[in-house]
């Protein structure tokens, strides 16, 4: 079946299949989620004049969607050729690096976001002196560099004695270890803090008895949602990983073509479903800040504007250099000769 022997020891692995599903959910990733986040990133420019802390969270939070979204189509390339990598071993790695490190630190930029608005709402006087842009600047570059180097080495243990041919599909059993011993860090810590600091949140807000039932309901169905989509779209994945990681340090060196045949499409069914975030992170995270819905909203309002007057300024045949007071004024006295 397609690249059969090339990339695994099993004779019978299902290459040729992934193009069938990765293809169409990728390119609606890329189609939908590009310009979603860039759109998001421009209104959040302004939020950092201001000195909001969040912004900075949900600023790299973007940015590692846009990063992660501009990788997608190397791996269409890769799918649509059956697993066969002709871009060369350096492309691979720097294709691969860019995806996990972005994938994973959205995890953690995740928790980031969380953790603000806990402080923020449960405990506002407690760690005020804490939440200072300058601190969250540092706390975002720790984790992106935290995140590359692990990263960076998973990926050196996994194309060590690979097929220049194949990209990140072998996995070794030194990788297998790592990733093992790293998981907790990449997902189930950020997972659990992210429970704690959003359940504390909806808590909090019970005791609060002037808060509007109407205003009550949306914060706890915003939460939802964001909790929601958070295991709907990470969880699939991270299981079936653990799962096939224990698989393969109880075989050890023992290949089971049956078994890796069934974790190859589910692996990379569940890979697919954690790019959705990049459409739902600008949709979901944006509502946490009124400001960035005015913002995004006077900024499109004087886009539209401007397109209007360049319209009638083209319709009136005036120069292009013409002001709006000078394209009412030559507009009054047309209604006056008409």
């Amino acid at each position: 079946m397609g690249n059969t022997t090339m990339c695994s020891e099993c004779s019978s692995m299902p290459f040729n299949v992934t193009k069938y599903f990765k293809i169409p959910i990728y390119s609606i990733v890329v189609a939908a989620g590009l310009p979603l986040n860039c759109l998001a990133l421009w209104a959040l420019v302004h939020q950092i004049k201001r000195s909001v802390v969040l912004s900075v969270y949900i600023m790299n939070l973007l940015l590692a969607n846009v990063l992660q979204i501009l990788t997608l189509p190397f791996w269409m390339y890769y799918s649509y050729h059956n697993h066969h990598w002709g871009l060369g071993g350096v492309m691979c790695v720097v294709v691969g690096l860019a995806f996990r490190t972005n994938f994973y630190a959205k995890n953690n930029f995740l928790c980031l976001i969380a953790m603000e608005r806990y402080i923020g709402i449960v405990h506002p006087l407690k760690f005020h002196k804490l939440q200072t842009t300058q601190g969250a600047i540092r706390m975002c570059i720790f984790t992106w560099l935290l995140v590359g180097t692990l990263c960076a080495i998973g990926i050196g243990l996994q194309v060590e004695g690979s097929k220049a041919e194949c990209c990140l599909d072998a996995f070794p059993l030194n990788y297998v270890f790592f990733k093992v011993a790293t998981i907790s860090f990449s997902f189930f810590i950020p997972l659990v803090l992210m429970g704690f600091f959003y359940f504390s949140i909806l808590f909090e807000l019970r005791k609060v008895a002037s808060l509007e039932r109407r205003v009550r309901r949306q914060i706890y169905g915003f939460v939802s949602l964001i909790l929601a989509s958070f295991f709907l779209l990470f969880i699939p994945f991270h299981v079936t990983s653990c799962y096939k990681y224990s698989f393969d340090i109880l075989k050890k060196n023992v290949v089971d073509c049956s078994f890796e045949e069934n974790m190859f499409i589910y692996s990379h069914v569940t890979v697919c479903l954690t790019t959705l975030g990049n459409i739902l992170d600008p949709l979901l995270y944006i509502l946490i800040l009124k400001d960035i819905r005015i913002e995004l909203i006077s900024l499109l309002s004087f886009r539209a504007r401007k397109t209007e007057i360049l319209f009638t300024m083209e319709q009136q045949d005036l120069p292009p250099h013409t002001t709006t007071g000078q394209m009412q004024d030559q507009t009054g006295t047309q209604e006056g000769i008409h």
